[in-house]
């Protein structure tokens, strides 16, 4: 029993994780329409900024301004350059086009880093706790607390800021965006530098709790079934989405694994989950269904 209880708690918390790279991919769907299959080489981008940001020798308070910044003016760059030139075209060729970035950053990080693994230490408290039979280690906390206050933070930006209102209404349509005098081509370089930053944090943790190598974007991968399984739209949808899928993976660690014989199957899980809630529900489970007249 106490075992269950470790693998639930520490899939919430791993979810936790897959939310936040969920979110990044939603935070541009929603205002350009644009999939971004290149979301997990934005997480490696982060981490990068955060090595670089750490050699300058600051405190670490500086380093993680340092570090949002340099994330925040990564990702406008990258819309400036790929992806406002294909504006008011088909957001399929958009989408197709972060493929194509996906594949130039892993070449280019193979390039810079190299293949050996690069460890990040971050000088954080140790938040380490027991109890009884449960072990909940620092860097599993810290992740809870990272998720929690980001997600925290960019409700509060959507709902009650000014260019997160508008973020919202282009959502709703950029031509009626327009209309209402919003400038919908510094929305969308706004999402691109908002999702860079999200993806950025979630690049940190990743090598925090692992290293920084050049193809650590795979864990973008498992973002696409918490998206999926969501519903493109929601937001709060990629929270429920983002557990779940984060508990059925420590499931599948722990009993699914162990009972088949089937190592690696971890990776296999999420994809089999999504393919049964398509079944059933194709626009997942908080997804909208338009309705268009003909």
């Amino acid at each position: 029993m106490d075992l269950l209880a470790q693998v639930l708690i520490v899939g919430i918390i791993r979810g936790g994780l897959y939310v936040i790279i969920a979110l990044s991919i939603v935070i541009i769907y929603k205002s350009s329409g644009v999939f971004n299959f290149a979301i997990g080489e934005l997480c490696t981008l982060g981490a990068v900024f955060f090595v670089l940001a750490a050699h300058s020798g600051f405190p670490l308070i500086l380093v993680f301004i340092a570090f949002i910044v340099l994330c925040f003016l990564g990702g406008g760059v990258i819309e400036k350059i790929v992806i406002q030139p294909l504006m008011g075209r088909d957001p399929l060729a958009s989408t197709l086009c972060t493929i194509g970035l996906s594949m130039f950053l892993i070449g280019f990080y193979q390039v810079v880093l190299g293949t050996s693994p690069i460890g990040i230490e971050v000088q954080l408290p140790d938040l380490t706790v027991v109890l009884g039979n449960l072990l909940f280690t620092s860097e599993q906390l810290w992740t809870a607390i990272f998720a929690i206050s980001l997600l925290g933070m960019l409700l509060f930006f959507y709902h009650f800021s000014r260019w997160g209102i508008s973020m919202r209404a282009t959502a709703e349509g950029q031509v009626k965006a327009m209309a209402f005098g919003i400038d919908t081509r510094f929305v969308l370089t706004l999402s691109w530098a908002i999702s860079a930053t999200v993806a950025g944090l979630a690049g940190l943790i990743v090598a925090w709790t692992g290293s920084l190598q050049y193809n650590m974007g795979h864990i973008g991968l498992v973002a696409i079934p918490v998206v999926l399984v969501a519903g493109l739209e929601s937001i709060g949808g990629c929270i429920i989405g983002g557990i779940i899928i984060g508990i059925v993976e420590c499931l599948t660690i722990f009993y699914v694994e162990p009972m088949l014989g089937l190592e690696g199957f971890r990776s296999v899980a999420p994809y089999l989950f999504l393919l049964v809630v398509l079944m059933i529900r194709p626009t997942g489970l908080f997804g909208q269904i338009h309705i268009e007249r003909v």
